[in-house]
């Protein structure tokens, strides 16, 4: 007899563990790491995120026919995700949002119990007369929660919207769903069971949240500050360097005036000047490209300095501010394709340079340097400059560029020169800047 009882229960006892597994509900766990929370999931709900590609067989799963309208949903209402659960044919918004009520609380369970009540009661208020409110507290094992039901009419048809929430680390969180008929309640199986398997993976300490704050503020107020004064510094400079350059050009307007008076006079009288120094450079693509590269990149290495300065400046300002790494993303972009310009401007300038030049029968220039002037012929008709007219003299790798204005210089090649290149570059010193 003890055999036969021993049997049966052995019996009994595969048949429930092979029949048992298939009541089990397999799980899936779905993290939301900007929101530090998991949700353990039925395996078989449908989750939408602004990731979702809009072509996602999901979203007509989920009874959603316009995936780009409730798309535009996500940042206007603070939706982080859609779930759809296909037993229960319910859809669940999860939501998150931001006000200074939220980052006052911080955390909902921080609050003694007539604050929670005080909360909950300000919480079920509201304008519409006609709309029926109920809120009460809702059982969490990690956060306190409330569920908040609202009965209304909407354009003329019955609404019932669910909501169950918290307030985590200075933020709303809440899950709704809502169902528009008069006589079908809303199933809240679905959205209960997503409240009962959240799982907040990080809780902030509201004092270390404030202290970053201001730090925050603190380094966005610093960036403002040194930005301003590196505009007021460049504004100042600027206007010091226009003062002088005009008391510069006025003097050399009246110096010029003087020189070609005498000029005139010694061709009246016939009077050679005795030449001093001859260069010969040949005007060839490759000169173009490096007085480019100097004029454009290595002779204003100090604005380059300061723009970056400034740049970083911004890029400081806009991650401590709203846009963050977004913004910092797009500033890096636009710096980006600035570099690529300043390239393709180059090309352009060697380019445009190379075609004036290509239509001479020369591409030897030759400067000859006298006692007040220096001419150049072979490339155009000889022209004279006197040595007042020189703004700057620069030298890079083989070349030394004499400028007599911003952006017009001539190139000379140091090997050009049939005397001695050291005592020439002494000589035009001299004489440029007397």
């Amino acid at each position: 007899m003890k055999n036969k009882l021993m049997s049966r229960f052995l019996i009994t006892v595969i048949i429930v563990m092979a029949v048992y597994p298939s009541f089990q509900v397999q799980a899936k766990v779905q993290e939301f790491s900007e929101l530090y929370l998991s949700l353990n999931l039925p395996e078989d709900t449908v989750v939408l995120t602004k990731d979702t590609p809009d072509t996602d067989a999901k979203w007509n799963e989920a009874g959603i026919t316009d995936p780009k309208s409730e798309k535009s949903n996500f940042s206007k209402m603070g939706v982080r995700a859609v779930l759809y659960d296909p037993n229960t044919k319910t859809t669940v918004r999860l939501l998150q949002k931001y006000s200074n009520q939220t980052k006052d609380i911080f955390n909902l369970s921080l609050l003694s119990k007539d604050k929670l009540t005080d909360f909950l009661n300000e919480l079920g208020t509201s304008n519409d007369k006609s709309a029926k409110m109920e809120i009460t507290e809702y059982p969490h094992k990690e956060a306190t929660f409330f569920r908040y039901s609202i009965e209304m009419t909407q354009n003329g048809a019955p609404l019932t919207e669910i909501i169950y929430g918290t307030i985590v680390n200075g933020s709303t969180i809440t899950f709704d769903t809502f169902k528009n008929s008069s006589i079908d309640t809303v199933d809240e199986t679905f959205v209960k069971e997503l409240v009962a398997g959240t799982h907040f993976t990080k809780f902030f300490d509201k004092a270390e949240i404030e202290k970053q704050e201001k730090a925050s503020t603190f380094r966005l107020l610093l960036s403002l500050v040194i930005l301003t004064v590196i505009i007021v510094i460049w504004i100042f400079l600027v206007k010091k360097k226009n003062k002088k350059k005009k008391l510069l050009k006025d003097k050399k307007t009246e110096a010029l005036t003087k020189f070609y008076i005498e000029q005139k006079q010694k061709e009246e009288q016939n009077l050679k000047d005795t030449i001093l120094y001859v260069n010969r450079t040949e005007y060839t693509e490759e000169v173009f490209k490096d007085y480019f590269h100097f004029n454009e990149i290595i002779k204003r290495l100090k604005t380059w300095i300061i723009m970056g300065v400034s740049f970083f400046v911004i890029l400081m300002f806009l991650y401590t501010s709203g846009p963050g790494v977004l913004g910092c993303a797009i500033a890096l972009i636009l710096l980006f394709v600035f570099i690529y310009y300043q390239g393709i401007r180059i090309e352009k300038l060697v380019g445009a340079m190379k075609k004036i030049y290509d239509k001479n029968k020369s591409k030897e220039a030759v400067f000859t340097f006298y006692e007040d002037y220096f001419t150049l012929s072979g490339i155009q008709y000889i022209s004279k400059y006197p040595y007042m007219q020189i703004t700057e003299i620069k030298e890079y790798k083989n070349y030394i560029y004499i400028y007599i204005g911003p952006e017009k210089a001539f190139y000379l090649k140091k090997d050009g020169f049939e005397q001695n290149l050291s005592d020439f570059t002494k000589f035009i010193k001299q004489q440029a800047f007397q």
